[in-house]
């Protein structure tokens, strides 16, 4: 059962935080080259990663050229780049650092780089590596499904990728810190959540927005970075926004 004042409340943190966020988000639109960058940031992250690892991994991977499409166009070649990417997972270079100033190594070293390697080869078959192009010609349902049926992307990975590219509004990213922001709302958020249960409880999201006079999209990634810096545990204590 959703708050009965959820639109109200997302209006309020709207009106209160969205116009600090308004130039960050219009700065989302990527050029084609940024939009492949972000196609492999999405498969580095998820389960557990954080977003510091993620993007460390990404700036790592980019400057070793592992991520140049000449290693993704033949099957056969795969387990070479899966090997270079796993070599350079297991080495300590990752920010952040950890509690004793040490760099981290990568998480998921087996299973990751095979995950990488496999989708740079379906980018290749699929699009010959033109991303941009292929997704300026599809609607948000067209193209979420079909990054769907991408090795390591799901519903939640092909959602943040469409919104952190600037190609979609209308997408919500249900990782654990939006969730917790729905159950804060008083939205009943299934566990684990299927794509059905996606598609339903993005569309109920997306009503108390449009009542609340915001896309989705831009409400979603303001939630996200609220809970992320702890606004959550502050209205939690019941203090005042």
């Amino acid at each position: 059962m959703v708050n009965n004042f959820a639109s109200d409340i997302l209006k309020e943190l709207w009106n209160v935080y969205g116009c600090s966020i308004e130039l960050e988000y219009s700065s989302l639109q990527k050029t084609k080259e940024q939009v492949l960058d972000e196609f492999f940031f999405v498969l580095l992250g998820g389960f557990g990663i954080s977003y510091e690892l993620n993007i460390s991994a990404l700036q790592i991977l980019k400057l070793q050229g592992l991520f140049e499409e000449r290693y993704y166009q033949d099957k056969n070649s795969l387990n070479f780049i899966e090997n270079k990417i796993r070599e350079e997972f297991s080495k300590q270079q990752f920010a952040p650092t950890t509690s004793n100033g040490q760099p981290r190594k990568y998480r998921y070293i087996e299973t990751k780089p095979r995950t990488i390697s496999n989708a740079g080869y379906w980018l290749w078959e699929n699009c010959q590596w033109k991303l941009y192009d292929k997704l300026q010609n599809m609607n948000t349902t067209e193209s979420r499904m079909w990054l769907c049926s991408c090795p390591g992307i799901g519903m939640k990975s092909a959602s943040w990728f469409l919104r952190n590219t600037g190609f979609s509004e209308d997408c919500a990213v249900f990782d654990v810190h939006i969730i917790r922001f729905l159950d804060y709302l008083g939205f009943n958020t299934p566990n684990p959540l299927t794509e059905k249960m996606y598609l339903y409880l993005e569309d109920a999201l997306r009503k108390e927005c449009r009542n609340a006079g915001v896309s989705l999209g831009k409400m979603d990634y303001l939630l996200w970075l609220l809970s992320r810096n702890g606004f959550l545990d502050y209205a939690n204590r019941g203090e005042r926004m």
